[in-house]
């Protein structure tokens, strides 16, 4: 728990000073921690036999676009990371399988590919990358509340096959924690009260589903974590996994529906 707690510090540190700071460091961090899930993504899948070469140019493709060009050059780069995984696909041959390899494949590219780049995005949507910060925090906030609720609270299972240890009771700290820092932090960002209640309620969903997702992949290859890079928290899928479905929603409603 101490060490969980003391990473949790760092990370958070360390959030606000690289999405601060922007650039190309900013850049660089999210490009590596993208290769480094999508590898730990194929491990996990590994005996499904995923086609890595394909995945990792895709995935370096997308986040390069997301950042230096626009959402049209994203999917420019998952177009070309469909064709590069169809090409080591017919290399490999019709052999029994070669669909679900690419399959795999492909679910690997997408799942961290437009997590990453919808990060990426987020971060010139204001100068000092506020919004992007509001978004980070509030989903390391409901994943926090929800595991103390849970903890002494929890008595309503959520999923109790995929995540016996999720609760209802822990859904409900999580959520309403999110949503009362996002709607705290929206007014020091360019958002307001009303956009920042509509952020934080999409993230609040959002998060929950992206740790469950992660549980899916994991209860299917009975594998306990992702990794062991970071301590006390596990891999960067097992870090991360919320925030890859909490970025691309919350890029999405931040677009298309509040207008930035």
């Amino acid at each position: 728990m101490t060490t969980r707690i003391i990473t949790g510090v760092v990370l958070a540190v360390l959030a606000i000073v690289v999405v601060a700071h922007g650039g190309l460091i900013f850049f660089a961090l999210m490009a590596i921690l993208a290769l480094l899930g999508l590898n730990e993504f194929y491990r996990l899948t590994k005996k499904y036999r995923p086609l890595p070469l394909a995945g990792f140019l895709g995935v370096a493709l997308m986040v390069s676009m997301a950042w230096f060009f626009d959402p049209v050059a994203v999917f420019g780069a998952i177009c070309a990371g469909v064709l590069f995984t169809a090409l080591l696909g017919l290399l490999a041959g019709p052999k029994p399988g070669v669909t679900v390899r690419m399959a795999d494949t492909l679910l690997g590219m997408l799942y961290i590919g437009l997590g990453f780049s919808a990060v990426l995005m987020l971060r010139p949507m204001d100068e000092n990358g506020l919004i992007l910060l509001t978004v980070i925090f509030g989903t390391w906030a409901g994943d926090t509340m929800a595991y103390f609720t849970g903890r002494f609270f929890g008595s309503t299972p959520m999923a109790p096959v995929l995540s016996p240890k999720k609760t209802w009771e822990g859904f409900a700290g999580g959520a309403i924690s999110t949503v009362l820092l996002v709607v705290f932090i929206g007014l020091y960002t360019p958002l307001g009260p009303a956009d920042s209640l509509i952020l934080g309620a999409v993230i609040a969903v959002a998060g929950p589903l992206g740790d469950l997702f992660e549980s899916l992949v994991k209860r299917d290859v009975q594998i306990k974590d992702s990794g062991r890079g970071i301590p006390g928290h596990g891999g960067v899928l097992d870090r991360f996994d919320a925030l890859i479905f909490t970025s691309v929603s919350a890029y999405f409603v931040l677009t298309l529906v509040l207008g930035f």
